[in-house]
């Protein structure tokens, strides 16, 4: 009799049973776990990876938002610098000048001097910088008047009136915004008060949001969210900052980027046309000057501002152009160097350089154009603060107090107004 297949044979039986499965072996199961715990690592690695590139982008987007607002302002103040506040501007310097014994400068170097005393007073970058130029008398010393009445008072009031004082007076007002700029206790709030890292920052948002226009369009605080303005050391001043909650720093002119090793001080002399400070330009066999930016300088200096001069080159004469970062945009000729050169106090003569230096302005015949920077995700900036004087912080020096390659490492994810990742453009 031909044999039915089993599963018939079974059912011909009546019986329940059913064929037998092997079970998977702890080795089977092992892999299996593995592979699970593979795939769930580089699904971690993946999202950090977006995390990170999320965080990063959010940043930009707070950066070009802020830098499209300062190159509108910077554009309305150039177009703005003319007729009376030009001439205002002439006749403010000159007193500035005279009150330093220093006279007999030329109309065209007094006019370049006030405008870019203008530009400091309107884009500051330190608290001084507006109190010695128009605030000199403050409510709450260290702050000038302006940003007080501007920034401070509105904020504060409604802080106040959050806790229930429906109408703050000006004394409650003044009370209030001193001890949170000294730090200090006001009931049972603890204020840490003013820090000098968050000035450049905070003064950016005063010379964008709440200073003059110069006929260019307002700007509302709430074009920016919670995210990106805070106000980190409640010092009752607000403070862009990046996606990592640490404040964004403000540099107006960044001229040690650019040449990291100019001399100091800066004294031109005007017998030797090979001194220090002038700049080196080959015109056949004739070499005259000696300062110039390496080509290492130029690429670090690339890592934070995109798009800067290249490196001359020969002309057919044999001739070599001067170097473009070695050149004032707003004194392409050099006027203001060779003033320093003339007025250099010898034998008598006023000392220009009592005003126009490195403290007060910037390098002399250096290309700069404003740059806001964010530390990054680690933090750290690698530049000295905008406030840092004595290190040339204000001009955007490299932190010298560490290495080169701990340096580079540092600014290597800064994120600023001027790098790729952020679009700026060239001023």
């Amino acid at each position: 009799m031909r044999q039915l297949p089993e599963k018939f044979r079974l059912i011909e039986r009546g019986s329940n049973a059913v064929p037998s499965r092997r079970g998977f072996t702890l080795l089977e199961l092992l892999i299996v776990v593995s592979i699970i715990a593979l795939l769930m690592s580089l699904s971690f690695v993946a999202m950090t990876g977006l995390s990170d590139q999320a965080e990063e982008d959010a940043t930009v987007t707070t950066v070009q938002k802020i830098n499209r607002l300062l190159e509108q302002r910077v554009e309305a103040f150039d177009r703005a610098f003319k007729g009376a506040r030009k001439q205002n501007a002439i006749n403010g310097t000159k007193t500035l000048l005279a009150s330093n014994n220093i006279f007999g400068v030329r109309e065209e170097v007094v006019e370049i001097l006030a405008k870019k005393a203008s530009f400091r007073f309107e884009f500051p970058q330190r608290m001084i910088e507006r109190i010695a130029s128009g605030d000199t008398d403050t409510l709450i010393p260290g702050v000038p008047d302006t940003v007080f009445r501007l920034v401070m008072v509105p904020r504060v009031r409604q802080e106040l009136v959050s806790e229930g004082i429906p109408n703050p007076t000006n004394a409650q007002i003044l009370t209030r915004a001193t001890v949170k700029w000294n730090g200090g206790v006001d009931g049972t709030k603890t204020f840490p008060g003013n820090s000098p890292n968050t000035e450049s920052i905070e003064l950016l948002y005063f010379a964008l949001i709440a200073s003059g226009n110069f006929g260019s369009s307002s700007v509302d605080g709430d074009r920016f969210n919670a995210d990106e303005l805070t106000d980190s050391d409640q010092d009752g001043l607000p403070e862009f900052v990046d996606f990592w909650g640490n404040p964004l720093r403000f540099y107006r002119w960044p001229t040690r980027l650019m040449d990291t090793n100019p001399p100091v001080p800066f004294s031109p002399d005007l017998s030797d046309p090979n001194d220090p400070t002038d700049v080196l330009v080959v015109d056949g066999s004739i070499t005259v000057g000696v300062r110039e930016v390496t080509a290492l300088e130029r690429d670090v200096a690339n890592m934070l501002v995109k798009g800067l001069p290249p490196s001359p080159s020969l002309l057919p004469n044999s001739a070599l152009p001067r170097d473009l970062m070695l050149t004032d945009p707003d004194d392409p000729v050099g006027r203001l160097y060779s003033e320093l050169e003339r007025l250099n106090g010898v034998n008598g003569a006023p000392d220009f350089s009592l005003e126009f230096n490195e403290a007060k302005y910037h390098t002399p015949d250096t290309y700069h154009s404003p740059i806001v920077v964010s530390a990054g995700k680690d933090g750290v900036l690698g530049l000295f603060e905008p406030n840092d004087t004595a290190n040339f912080g204000n001009l955007a020096a490299y932190d010298s107090t560490v290495s080169f390659d701990e340096m580079l490492n540092r600014i290597s994810d800064n994120i600023t107004n001027r790098n790729r990742r952020a679009g700026g453009r060239r001023r």
